[in-house]
């Protein structure tokens, strides 16, 4: 009965849940096929693209071991659909989206570890692709003759637990967007229950090896002061830098990307 969404991305997201609803009713788990019918009746009617969320944590019992693995993978695809993924490749987005809900489904029933393995696997083929379509394409030189202007892309904000503040090339200085961030970040700590929280400084490739380890280590501390700053407590602050080592989008060695100077923030 539902009539045809509003956007194309919710568009391809009512038929990615109508998928996995009708998935789950052959398979006589009803409760999930009616929250999958749910979302996608949701989908239909929404007016945004943002209207609809990748499932949060709050909403499944998940396994203990298994809910870092998920936020960092949850954190990425908030990224990739926040810079451009929903409004410009609504069917990657979309199918990414939808697989990691099933994932998430799938890992808090958590008896099934084949079924776990194949959301998982699906769910990272669909983040890959969208991600690769996203990445900013090389300029011809025919183009960089004339001077343009830099095309401004929304920065991720919070995601469940998981906030990502980035920084400006062989900087370590605290934008105004990413001091909102952290204070949302500070002010999370403070109302919820954690052991602490990992604060992880990286960079992209860019620049020598060496030096990289020096600059995550400077933004890692920059990113430490501030949350200092907003009275979290310096026991709950679990830091890390890593360089270029652990690049949130891949490039080529040597490539600058803003993606990649990032800290990141995870509650545990």
């Amino acid at each position: 009965m539902m009539t045809g969404a509003k956007t194309p991305f919710n568009f391809n997201l009512r038929s990615g849940y109508i998928g996995l609803s009708k998935m789950e009713f052959k398979e006589g788990d009803y409760e999930d096929s009616d929250r999958f019918a749910s979302r996608a009746i949701s989908a239909s009617g929404a007016k945004k693209d943002t209207k609809v969320k990748p499932e949060g944590f709050k909403a499944r019992k998940l396994p203990a071991d298994k809910i870092d693995d998920l936020r960092r993978a949850r954190g990425k695809l908030m990224i990739a659909l926040a810079q451009g993924g929903r409004e410009n490749f609504p069917n990657y987005a979309a199918d990414a989206q939808v697989k990691f809900d099933c994932w998430m489904q799938e890992q808090e029933e958590n008896f099934q570890p084949k079924d776990i393995a194949a959301c998982r696997a699906a769910f990272m083929k669909a983040l890959a692709k969208l991600q690769k379509a996203i990445a900013p394409k090389p300029m011809a030189m025919k183009a960089m003759k004339k001077p343009m202007m830099a095309a401004k892309r929304k920065e991720p904000v919070d995601v469940d637990g998981i906030y990502i503040v980035f920084f400006d090339f062989n900087s370590s200085k605290l934008s105004t967007s990413a001091q909102r961030v952290l204070r949302k970040a500070g002010a999370e700590f403070a109302l919820i229950k954690s052991s602490g929280m990992s604060v992880t400084g990286h960079t992209d490739m860019s620049g020598d090896s060496k030096y990289n380890d020096a600059l995550s280590r400077r933004r890692l501390d920059a990113v430490s002061s501030f949350l200092l700053k907003m009275n979290v407590p310096r026991w709950a602050l679990h830091p890390s830098a890593h360089g270029e080592a652990k690049p949130l989008v891949p490039t080529k060695d040597g490539t600058r990307e803003k993606r990649n100077r990032r800290v990141e923030i995870i509650f545990e």
